[in-house]
């Protein structure tokens, strides 16, 4: 099983299938650098269909060498890959984009492991950045195949966790300390509460485009597996969130300013590595597929809820 998927992803992922784009597959099975287009000129549509063939074949892609993006221009290259959606409703935000602004007087808080967006009920497909700013040394991102890391999970394993259900949340760790939420009034909070509730999708996901399937639980807004006893889901949760970590699933990268990455939420999960504090600016578009929400593999009905 594990040969024969490696070896039927080195034959969809040979680098001649992208031309005239140029890849360079970065690890086995995921994560590709791409070169050979300028993303700041009016693209053919033969070279959008390959630059979202590749993101859906690698699951994150990298563009050094770009030039500034204008927020429109942002928005335009994201709709190459699915439709813009509204982006977190945590972040800053700037002109139709998403923008995450660190330095001294607003450090990092993001470093955790999690796809985009999975707290809401249609989470994000994807998410398109540019690291317009970046720090001398450190900032840098990690991603983890979790299409990878499911492939790899024992036939056991993936019988355990096929059918289940697990519930996300937005009000993750310290959010509320970390944040400007915490000078404002409570009732500011308890509106994100009542606007923003627990929503469910399945801990194997099936994705809706190629039907690879994926561990769609994150140790950020992850919190509980339905129909389990609170140590047994605890169990399961603690395990998937080493087993992603493992090195085999995860790669590095080391921004310069004004790269871009393109990832799939559905596949990949990212760290945003807390080690500066000088000044850092992302601007970022969220996409996604218009009224399409994760769909539970096939492999038998979630239990009942047991609350944790």
């Amino acid at each position: 099983m594990k040969k024969t998927f490696i070896a039927d992803f080195e034959d969809a992922a040979r680098p001649e299938r992208f031309l005239p784009l140029r890849i360079t597959p970065l690890m086995p099975g995921f994560g590709a650098m791409v070169d050979g287009v300028d993303l700041s000129r009016a693209l053919s549509s033969e070279a959008q269909a390959r630059l979202r063939a590749a993101w859906l074949q690698f699951g994150v892609i990298f563009l050094r060498g770009q030039k500034r993006l204008s927020p429109d221009r942002h928005r335009e290259l994201a709709a190459i890959f699915g439709a813009p959606d509204a982006g977190s409703h945590m972040v800053e935000k700037g002109a139709g984009v998403d923008l995450l602004i660190t330095d001294e007087g607003k450090p990092p808080v993001a470093n955790t492991w999690h796809s985009d967006n999975t707290n809401l009920e249609h989470p994000s497909l994807g998410t398109f950045i540019q690291i317009q700013d970046c720090p001398p040394v450190g900032g840098n991102t990690m991603w983890s195949s979790a299409q990878r890391a499911y492939e790899f999970l024992s036939p056991n394993m993936k019988a355990c966790l096929v059918g289940l259900t697990a519930v996300h949340y937005w009000n993750t760790r310290g959010y509320r300390e970390q944040t400007h939420l915490a000078a404002r009034l409570d009732a500011e909070f308890l509106d994100r509460v009542r606007d923003y509730p627990p929503v469910e999708h399945p801990v194997v996901l099936t994705h809706p485009m190629t039907g690879r399937k994926s561990i769609y639980v994150n140790e950020t807004y992850t919190k509980f597996i339905k129909g389990l006893h609170v140590y047994e889901s605890r169990c399961l949760m603690d395990f998937l969130a080493s087993w992603i970590r493992m090195p085999e699933f995860c790669l590095t990268h080391h921004w310069q300013e004004n790269d871009i990455a393109v990832w799939d939420n559905f596949t990949m999960q990212h760290y945003a590595l807390a080690d500066y504090s000088a000044f850092r600016v992302n601007q970022r578009v969220t996409f996604a597929v218009e009224g399409q929400a994760p769909q539970a593999a096939a492999g038998g009905a979630p239990a009942d809820a047991v609350m944790a």
